[in-house]
Formats: structure tokens, C-alpha cells, sequence
């Protein structure tokens, strides 16, 4: 009766939507909404949050340090260790002998790939040559979503959460104990069939053996298309082979399986495809190839689909590391500006009360701290390629103190028409 006469009354609220709606290949959804207020914070606990922000905020900026300078001196480690690698390179004219003048040096080799097992997987009748067999096994389970929404109404803050359940393949086990609704969304306890990948060895291009290494960068995944089932209590679908009384329309706990192959290693005449083409750059050991230390530090072990020259495949790691580069460096500089925004927010909360002031105030700190960061972020990566790069280090190191230079400057153009005022 309270309830019923005052809806919005601080409290819990359980709101359950009996819809479903229909998903893919018969899935249903079903939600239920949990309401409850909660007071907003004071002024003196927001200043103190804060306080505490700072401590947090000089732990992120502290973390970004090591992130960018490290990242700095792999990216130019790596660098330098493909550049050698390029000058150091033979390409080698036939994969059918394997000279002892090679020995211990860096080739350069193109050719198909050869296993002398097939790969099986005799429950389901399937057999084929190549590098890798993969089964992905899916269940269909309970997968719980939780979304947030909060609006202020006066000193208190409306909370609204919505849990939202629906059936989905999955190929992981979701775990159901801590669904908000457990008792009536129950997954199976394990997954009654696994995946797996299954490894050709040995895996050789002519008469050359590839290390794990190599076999392990063989990852050209595709499906292995399914004609029929020697299984009478699977039905096949859209590749995929369904335990399941109605595959259009699965039930809880049905589950799925689908193979897929990388590296064709004989030619094969239900997949109608020639064998797969490598092309290699790693160390000659004999008649095995393997990793080749640079003397910058780092192995090279590298394989690639298809054919390619070396100068293609050492242009192709080349974009690999500066794209990892940029993105340790994001990282890094989001970690500062975070960081700095923790501690400066002491700032904003200090004149809270004050709305037009605190959005001015809350602008400038957000400019402050994007300064700072992208700054000290020049800075650490200077001082890192000074190491390195001393030219390169020392231009970045100009630009860093740029920013911080205007910054400086316009203050004090600042001052002194507040002074002359």
C-alpha cells in the first residue's frame, strides 16, 4: 500500500518485464529493472573523494612513465633488429637442398606446405591434410546484461538497473550463480564437449622442417565445409552441426560444433584448393628453421600467407611495430591525462557550489591536464630516444616544451593586462 501511494520514495523497486521477444534462431529475452535511491554526496565528501583522487591520480601518471619509455626503446630495438635482418637476408633459389654454406644464417624461402599425417577426428568421419584442425563447440546459455541509469532528484539519486536475459551461443561456460535472477536462469554446470586444435608434426616446406614457432604463425583459419553427419543424433545447418531436437529452434543446453582448418598441406579434392603457400624468413639450422637473434636483441621467426619477397615481409613487421608503437603510446598518454584530471579535480570540487564557475573551472583543468599529459608524454619519449636517436630525441624534446612555453607565455600576457587594468 506505501508503495503503491508513493512510487518514488527512496527504497528499493523490483520492476519484471514478463516480454519476450524473439532472437536469433528462436532466442528469448526477458528483463527485470531494480530502482533505489541513494543521497547524493556533501560538499565536504566530494572534497574528500577528491583528496583521494589525487593519490590514485599520481599512481596513474607514475604507471605511464615506464609504459612509454619502454615502449620507446622496443619500438627502436625492433627497428634496428628488422633493418639487420634485412641486410643479413639469403633467398634461397630451390627448398629442396639444404646447403651447409646457409648454415646458421638468415633465409629467405617461398613454398607449399607439406604434413605426412592427416589430421582426424574420427567421430565425425573427417579427415584432411593441413597444419592445424580447429572444433569450436557453442552452448546455448543464459547470458545476463546489466545496464545503470541515474538521474538526480533533489539530494537523492534515482538508480535504475536493469538486468536483461537472453539465450545465446556461447562458446565460453557463463557462469549463472551470480545472476541477479539465478534461481530461474540456470546454466549447466560444465560444458559437456570442448574445443580444441589439433597440430600437424612435422611441418616442412620441401625439404626444410618448420620450428613450433613457425607452425604456430600458420593461423588462416577457414571453415571446413560439411557435407553430411555420420552421426544420427546431429543435424547439420548452415555448417555447423546442431545436438538438438530442432536446430531453427534450439532449447537451453543445445550445443553446436563447426571445424575449421589453416594450412592445406596436400592437395585435397573435396576442398578443391592446391596446398597453402608460405613465405619464410627465419634461421637455417641444418635442415630445420628456426629463430635468428639479431645482435639488437630480438628473434626473427617470421612467416606470411602467400608469396612474398623479404623486403615485402620486413615492410609488412615494420607497420606492425609502428603501429604497436602508437598504440602504447595512447595508452600511456591516456594513463597521464587521466591521471592529472584525478588531480586536478580537487579544483572543480572545491567550487562546486558555484555552477558557472565550476564548469569554467572544470574546463580549465580538463585543458590543463591535456597540456600536461601530451607534454610530459613528448618529454619521456625524448628522453627515451635520446638514448637511441640523439637528433630525433632532442627535436622531440623542443616540441614538448612548446606547449608549456605558450601556456606560460599567455599567463603572463594575462597578468599584466590584469595590472594594467
Amino acid at each position: 500500500m506505501y508503495r503503491t501511494s508513493n512510487p518514488n520514495a527512496p527504497g528499493m523497486h523490483n520492476t519484471f518485464t514478463g516480454v519476450s521477444s524473439p532472437t536469433s534462431f528462436g532466442g528469448s529475452v526477458d528483463s527485470i529493472t531494480q530502482v533505489h535511491y541513494k543521497k547524493n554526496a556533501g560538499y565536504f565528501e566530494r572534497v574528500g573523494q577528491s583528496l583521494c583522487g589525487i593519490v590514485f591520480g599520481f599512481l596513474l601518471v607514475l604507471a605511464a612513465f615506464p609504459v612509454i619509455y619502454y615502449n620507446e626503446g622496443r619500438a627502436v630495438q625492433t627497428s634496428k633488429s628488422l633493418d639487420e635482418g634485412l641486410r643479413s637476408v639469403e633467398p634461397l633459389s630451390s627448398t629442396e637442398h639444404a646447403f651447409d654454406s646457409n648454415n646458421n644464417k638468415l633465409v629467405h624461402l617461398t613454398g607449399r606446405l607439406q604434413t605426412q599425417l592427416a589430421l582426424t577426428v574420427p567421430d565425425f568421419g573427417i579427415k584432411m591434410h593441413a597444419v592445424k584442425l580447429k572444433r569450436q563447440v557453442q552452448m546455448y546459455q543464459w547470458v545476463e546484461k546489466k545496464h545503470t541509469k541515474k538521474r538526480k532528484e533533489g539530494e537523492h539519486t534515482r538508480v535504475e538497473t536493469t538486468y536483461t536475459y537472453s539465450k545465446e551461443w556461447r562458446s565460453d561456460k557463463v557462469s549463472s550463480s551470480g545472476f541477479n535472477l539465478a534461481t530461474t536462469h540456470q546454466n549447466p554446470n560444465h560444458m559437456p564437449i570442448s574445443g580444441y586444435t589439433k597440430t600437424a608434426s612435422p611441418v616442412h616446406v620441401g625439404t626444410f622442417r618448420l620450428s613450433d614457432g613457425l607452425v604456430g604463425s600458420v593461423s588462416n583459419f577457414k571453415d571446413l565445409p560439411l557435407k553430411e553427419t555420420i552421426k544420427p543424433d546431429w543435424k547439420l545447418l548452415e555448417n555447423w552441426l546442431y545436438r538438438s531436437n530442432d536446430a531453427f529452434r534450439p532449447q537451453f543446453g543445445d550445443i553446436r560444433v563447426k571445424f575449421s582448418y589453416a594450412g592445406v598441406s596436400h592437395v585435397d579434392n573435396d576442398l578443391r584448393q592446391p596446398q597453402d603457400e608460405v613465405s619464410i624468413v627465419a634461421r637455417q639450422s641444418a635442415s630445420t628453421l628456426t629463430g635468428y637473434r639479431t645482435k639488437a636483441g630480438d628473434t626473427l621467426e617470421l612467416l606470411y600467407a602467400g608469396f612474398l619477397s623479404a623486403e615485402q615481409i620486413f615492410e609488412q613487421e615494420h607497420s606492425n611495430n609502428n603501429m604497436l608503437t602508437w598504440a602504447l603510446r595512447g595508452v600511456g598518454w591516456l594513463l597521464m591525462f587521466i591521471g592529472f584530471q584525478m588531480i586536478m579535480d580537487i579544483f572543480r570540487q572545491i567550487v562546486s557550489f558555484l555552477p558557472i564557475i565550476r564548469d569554467i573551472v572544470g574546463l580549465a583543468t580538463s585543458l590543463v591536464a591535456l597540456t600536461m599529459s601530451t607534454s610530459l608524454a613528448l618529454v619521456v619519449i625524448a628522453i627515451s630516444w635520446i638514448r637511441w636517436r640523439p637528433a630525433l630525441g632532442m627535436a622531440l624534446l623542443v616540441a614538448a616544451v612548446v606547449p608549456m612555453f605558450f601556456s606560460k607565455r599567455k599567463a603572463d600576457d594575462e597578468k599584466k593586462k590584469e595590472g594594467h587594468e
